[in-house]
C-alpha cells in the first residue's frame, strides 16, 4: 500500500509540474488579450452572476430567473462543499512550495507572473468560475434557442444549432484560458469544473419537476442539514489535526501583497453565501407555484 501511495503521489506531482508549463504558455502567448482575460475573471465570476446577471435575467423571464437561480445555486454549493472538504493546490502555490522544499530535486523550470487576481484564498478544484459559468451559459443559450425557435421559422434550421454549439464551447474555453493566464487554476481544474457543472445540470434537469414540487418545510430541513454537515466537517478536520483554513494560509504565504486577497473569496464566506442563497430558494418553495 505504501508503494502504491508513493506512486500515486509521484504521478500527481508530475501532472501538476507539466500543467505548470501550460500556465506559462498561456502567460507568454496570450498576453495580448490580457484586458479580455481580466474581464472574464472579474465580471463573470460567481458573485457577479448572483448579484447582477441572474437578477437581470428576470427582466426577460421570471421562469429564466427561477431556473438560473436554482440551478447555479445548487452547482455553486456543490463546488464550495468540495473545496471546503478537500481543497487542492493552485499553480502559484504549487510552484512556490516546490522551490521552498529543499528536498525536491527536480524543481519545475517554470516562471509564472502573479498579480492581484492570482491571490485566491480557496482551493483550486473544481474551478468555481468554470463550473458556474458553464451552467449559466448553457441555461441562457437553451432559453435563447427555444425563444427563437418558437418565434422565427427560419431559426428551426439545424444550421443554427450547429452554429450555437461552437459559440458555447468557445466562451467556456475562453473562461479556461482566463484562469490559466492569471495562474489561478490548473487546466484539469478548469476542465473538471465544467464537466462537474454539466453533470450536475443534467441531474438537475432530469429531476426538475421533483425538485420544484418540494414543500418549503422539506427544502428548509435539507438546507439546514447541509449547514450542519459543513460545521461537522470543520470540527472533524480539527479532530484529525487538519487545518480548516489551509487554503487561506497558503494565500497569505505566497501572495505578493496581502491587500490583493479578498475575504469574500474565502471558503467559509463562499460556503455561507451559497447556503444562504440555497436557503432563499428553499423558503420560496415550492418553485412550481412561482
Amino acid at each position: 500500500m505504501e508503494s502504491l501511495r508513493l506512486l500515486v503521489m509521484e504521478t500527481y506531482s508530475s501532472l501538476l509540474d507539466r500543467e505548470l508549463c501550460i500556465n506559462e504558455w498561456a502567460q507568454e502567448r496570450l498576453s495580448f488579450a490580457e484586458p479580455f482575460w481580466r474581464f472574464m475573471s472579474i465580471y463573470l465570476e460567481p458573485s457577479v452572476l448572483f448579484n447582477l446577471l441572474i437578477p437581470l435575467s428576470g427582466i426577460y423571464s421570471q421562469e429564466l430567473l427561477t431556473h438560473l437561480l436554482s440551478a447555479v445555486t445548487l452547482v455553486s454549493t456543490l463546488n464550495s462543499f468540495e473545496k471546503w472538504i478537500y481543497p487542492e493546490m493552485r499553480p502559484l502555490w504549487w510552484l512556490r512550495e516546490q522551490y521552498a522544499k529543499g528536498q525536491v530535486l527536480n524543481k519545475p523550470q517554470v516562471a509564472l507572473e502573479s498579480n492581484n487576481l492570482s491571490c485566491e484564498t480557496s482551493g483550486g478544484l473544481p474551478c468555481a468560475h468554470s463550473m458556474t459559468f458553464t451552467v449559466f451559459i448553457l441555461i441562457l443559450a437553451s432559453f435563447f434557442f427555444v425563444h427563437c425557435w418558437q418565434r422565427y421559422v427560419y431559426w428551426r434550421s439545424s444550421v443554427w444549432r450547429f452554429f450555437l454549439y461552437p459559440v458555447i464551447v468557445g466562451v467556456v474555453v475562453c473562461m479556461w484560458l482566463s484562469r490559466l493566464y492569471l495562474a489561478t487554476e490548473f487546466l484539469h481544474q478548469c476542465v473538471l469544473g465544467s464537466y462537474f457543472g454539466i453533470r450536475a445540470l443534467n441531474c438537475f434537469e432530469g429531476n426538475i419537476k421533483y425538485l420544484y414540487s418540494r414543500r418549503r418545510r422539506n427544502a428548509v430541513v435539507v438546507v439546514t442539514i447541509l449547514g450542519g454537515i459543513a460545521v461537522g466537517v470543520y470540527f472533524l478536520k480539527l479532530r484529525l489535526s487538519i487545518d480548516p483554513h489551509w487554503s487561506v494560509r497558503e494565500a497569505f504565504k505566497w501572495c505578493p501583497e496581502a491587500t490583493y486577497m479578498r475575504h469574500e473569496a474565502s471558503p467559509i464566506f463562499v460556503l455561507t453565501r451559497d447556503l444562504g442563497n440555497l436557503m432563499g430558494v428553499a423558503l420560496a418553495s415550492p418553485l412550481s407555484k412561482q
